[in-house]
């Protein structure tokens, strides 16, 4: 049986979709919450010099991306077929760009150029991102991206409108679909036993 351990700093950030992905695996896993002080101690140790850091077997692994992708290809999550592979993969990338653009928020420190930037993902890119989720939702027909089965697009999808939403409210508001389809991820008993159980600490 596999161990795991999950190491980041005190917040959701890129660590979130280890930690979701696993917690709709079933499978234990590690917290590791480290501080700025910690993280420096062990830096330097790390393969990648950067986190967030996955631990399989006490082998250490580094990018998100790729830790998610081999976690969910493990635990069934990246669909039966290299099709349904593909899709995911599509979807996962395309929320990347998103993102691209939602960090810019974090980093711009003019306040007037901030605002112009988030009045242009909540009404040109969340609404873009909204219409491309909703076509491909279709194709699952039971509303998620395959099926009736939760995968990696699915979960990244919650993850982003918790963390966007988190940040920047009403990011989503002109992209009902993507807010839907978090909901109904949202609503999955085992992401909600994490919401329960998690620590609460920043994003």
């Amino acid at each position: 049986m596999a161990t795991y351990k999950v190491s980041y700093f005190p917040s959701k950030g890129n660590a979130e979709i280890l930690r979701l992905v696993l917690v709709i695996a079933g499978q234990d896993f590690e917290d590791e919450r480290l501080t700025r002080d910690e993280w420096a101690k062990v830096k330097d140790a790390s393969p990648t010099k950067q986190m967030p850091l996955l631990t399989v077997n006490g082998t250490v692994y580094g990018q998100s991306a790729a830790c998610a992708r081999y976690l969910a290809r493990k635990y069934g999550l990246l669909g039966a077929t290299p099709e349904e592979e593909l899709l995911i993969d599509e979807v996962y990338e395309c929320i990347a760009d998103f993102l691209k653009e939602v960090f810019k928020l974090f980093y711009e420190k003019d306040e007037k150029a901030k605002e112009e930037l988030k009045q242009k993902l909540t009404t040109e890119n969340a609404p873009k991102l909204n219409e491309y989720i909703k076509l491909r939702s279709k194709l699952g027909g039971n509303g998620f991206i395959i099926g009736k089965k939760i995968s990696l697009a699915d979960i990244q999808i919650y993850n982003i409108v918790d963390q966007c939403e988190t940040g920047f409210p009403g990011l989503f508001s002109s992209a009902p679909d993507i807010k839907k389809h978090a909901d109904a991820v949202k609503s999955d008993a085992r992401i909600q036993k994490w919401i329960a159980t998690m620590p609460k600490m920043p994003q």
